[in-house]
């Protein structure tokens, strides 16, 4: 039986049929890339009869993985439980679990999540006396997070120059901090891609072995990749060359959190005998959309260029909305809704606001509610970050790796058993002189003659109710574990006492929820033939994202940040906020590289929309405890005039153009032109000249571009070793007298 290509066009079929060696595909927004990518891997498997155990496909999300497991065995007709299916973090979790101890780690590890590294952090900085008052626990996770991102360690940290106060105490911090994980058997989140490189590099053996398992790897969303997770692809296909990419490198919005567009950028220079497929036409969005998207992005450098087209109609023009301040916004975002669902029929789970900060949302829910308008806010507190959630899943997680003393320091008085802190911090120091774990230590309790008889009672019948559990979890399922431990510990009484009536019943419904998450995984993992037990439940929760908690199918509007609606698809979407310093955000726009990602981020959002897309700003916005007037953004010049209608509001009135007008923005538009070859005399920088920037240190100007305010200065900073472009205006550079 031939292969159905059905469905698939020439460009998508040629990438389906090339599987041998390096191939690059890069697909445009709405350009069919999952169908190809799964197409793609049922071919590997239909046609070329290769062993589904020898495939690896990388997602960026559990629920695309889920998605696109779904396709290729409704395409095939029988299973795939053998590929390796997942998010990096997933799949790099699974290698450590069954290499733990090549690490020095039990197979029990636990992963910890931002809340509990920040935890650790706080006793870490405890110890190493940084003075917290100005160096939080947060910021320094943060800055760790980055750090492990670029594959950096302790002793690289050390050889580099610091460019603030923090930097002198991070290696020192980065060195204890990892010695408390492995202390308490734990992983945070960014060492599960560290490690598994970490692991490759020093045991050939089982880096070999992995790439001779996985004979084809496929990543999708590469643009998306940091250098961690681009090391860790090298390791396994340095062999064999059989990688596939798929990414978008004008959807690279993610390099504030260490996302390196450069991997794509360089593919073919890391393989210069790699087939490249353009995936061009687009199959989501009206003609008027994609014709403005792509008039925007093509203003970036920092491309390898493709131009999505469609068969589809022109659709309506996008709608500009002038509004007075951010109260008349949220104004006419619920008048847009409702003539949407009048006037078209929408559902509410049809539109889409999206905005730049999650700051802005606040407006628009008080609008929305005001209005009686259902929506969902994906980013906001996720169900597995909720009180309740995560005091039952730290229990959880003592059952699992009873050397996990954040989880363990977070339940030992809760629901309250009078164990505070002073008979805790006991019980550490006994632990540390004992050189044992400190639910050890809680066993050994009469042994630390400064803890009263009455008080050791308490403590071991924490322990003893911990130690009965550990051994239920073997005999229980996942669901009667769970429902018996909230019950004979209290939690379950607890939420149902301690709170009034409506916030205990939500609490309650929540813990309930709970229960609903652990059968459906069960079912899931026994459907996929895979293990549905404790360890592997607290796993998936703990590499959970917002959108894979996010439902569709829910009637409601929904809100969520630009960034966070990658991805995803709606038939209206509305993007507010198009303000200089805003979208583009204030500190993006020194920086050409940073200024190209706002760029980025804003054709990400109109891609978004597949029949209607409204976009506005306002004159003046309060922010910050105070109203700022507002100039439009930059972006907006690059929309052609005539795919907008514009809207202005003014003393209650609306009027509407049949586009913007030229003047009203020049100096806007002024603010990316190139000016040619054209430097001005009369500037005080020159090229060649030494400056110096607060962040970067000391430099030298390697080229200038255009002119006034507006002149882009290419700077090559010494003392970081790194070549960076800024806009003048913004730039805070000095120049300095050379030496």
């Amino acid at each position: 039986m031939s292969f159905n290509f059905k469905g698939l066009n020439e460009e998508q079929q040629k990438a389906v049929q090339c599987t041998e060696g390096p191939v690059l595909i890069l697909a445009g927004a709405g350009s069919g890339k999952t169908r190809t990518l799964t197409h793609r891997i049922a071919y590997l498997l239909l046609e070329k009869k290769v062993k589904p155990s020898s495939v690896m496909a990388v997602t960026f999300t559990n629920k695309a993985a889920r998605e696109m497991r779904s396709r290729i065995e409704e395409i095939l007709g029988s299973t795939i439980a053998p590929l390796w299916m997942g998010t990096f973090h997933s799949i790099c979790a699974r290698i450590l679990r069954r290499e733990a101890e090549h690490l020095g780690l039990g197979q029990n590890f636990t992963i910890y999540d931002v809340d509990d590294q920040v935890r650790a952090l706080k006793k870490v900085i405890a110890l190493l006396s940084v003075p917290q008052q100005i160096y939080s626990a947060k910021l320094i996770q943060n800055r760790l997070s980055r750090v492990k991102n670029r594959f950096l360690f302790p002793a690289d940290l050390e050889k580099m120059e610091p460019q603030d106060g923090l930097d002198e105490y991070l290696p020192d911090i980065y060195r204890e901090y990892q010695k408390y994980l492995m202390s308490n058997n734990a992983v945070d989140f960014d060492d599960l891609l560290l490690k598994p490189i970490e692991l490759f590099n020093k045991n050939e053996k089982i880096r070999k072995k992995y790439a001779d398992k996985f004979r084809y790897v496929l990543v999708d969303e590469y643009q998306d990749t940091n250098h961690a997770q681009y090391l860790f692809i090298k390791k396994l296909v340095q062999d064999h060359h059989n990688i596939c990419v798929v990414g978008d490198e004008d959807q690279s919005i993610y390099g504030w959190r260490g996302a390196d567009i450069s991997n794509i950028l360089n593919f073919n220079k890391d393989f210069p005998e790699a087939s490249v497929f353009r995936l061009e036409e687009n199959y989501r969005s009206h003609d008027n959309i994609l014709k403005a998207a792509n008039a925007v992005v093509k203003n970036n450098e920092s491309r390898i260029g493709k131009n999505l087209w469609t068969k589809l109609q022109a659709g309506d023009k996008i709608r500009l909305y002038e509004a007075d301040d951010e109260l008349d916004e949220a104004k006419h975002i619920v008048e847009v809704i409702h003539d949407e669902m009048f006037t078209k029929k929408r559902n509410f789970r049809d539109i889409a606001v999206l905005y730049r900060t999650n700051a802005q949302s606040r407006v628009i829910e008080d609008a929305l509610r005001k209005n009686d308008i259902n929506y969902t806010i994906v980013g906001g507190t996720r169900f597995y970050d909720r009180k309740e959630i995560k005091d039952i899943l730290a229990y959880l997680k003592i059952i699992v790796n009873p050397a996990d003393s954040i989880s363990l320091k977070r339940i030992v008085n809760f629901p309250l058993r009078g164990i505070g802190e002073t008979t805790i911090s006991k019980i550490e120091k006994f632990a540390e002189i004992e050189q044992i774990i400190l639910f050890e230590a809680l066993g050994r309790v009469e042994e630390i003659a400064s803890i009263s008889p009455a008080m050791s009672a308490r403590v071991l019948e924490f322990y003893k109710l911990i130690k009965n559990f550990i051994g239920l979890s073997s005999e229980l399922s996942l669901v009667e574990l769970v429902s018996t431990l909230t019950s004979e510990t209290g939690i379950m009484h607890h939420y149902q006492t301690e709170y009034d009536q409506y916030e205990s019943e939500s609490r309650v419904e929540n813990i309930r929820e709970l229960f609903n998450s652990i059968e459906q995984f069960t079912e899931e993992r026994k459907r996929d033939k895979q293990p549905a037990d404790l360890a592997a439940f607290l796993e998936e929760v703990s590499l959970l994202t917002d959108v894979d908690t996010w439902n569709q199918a829910n009637s409601a509007v929904t809100l969520m940040t630009l960034h966070a609606a990658k991805g995803l698809e709606f038939p209206v979407v509305y993007i507010t906020g198009l303000e200089m310093g805003l979208l583009p955000l204030q500190r993006t726009m020194a920086q050409l590289a940073e200024l190209e990602e706002e760029r980025r981020l804003l054709y990400v959002g109109m891609t978004r929309a597949e029949e209607n897309l409204y976009l506005s700003y306002t004159r003046q916005r309060r922010r910050y405890s105070s109203s700022v007037v507002n100039t439009p953004s930059l972006f907006l010049d690059e929309i052609p005039s005539e795919l907008i209608e514009m809207i202005t509001s003014g003393k209650g009135k609306t009027s509407v153009g049949r586009g913007r007008k030229k003047s009203r923005s020049k100096k806007i538009q002024a603010y990316f032109e190139h000016a040619g070859s054209q430097i001005d005399e009369d500037s005080e920088f020159k090229v060649g000249q030494p400056v110096y920037h607060a962040t970067f240190g000391k430099g030298k100007i390697v080229s200038l571009e255009g002119r006034g305010e507006n002149m882009k200065i290419t700077v090559y900073f010494t003392d970081e070793d790194i070549t960076k472009k800024l806009i003048k205006q913004y730039a805070n550079l000095s120049p300095i007298e050379a030496t």
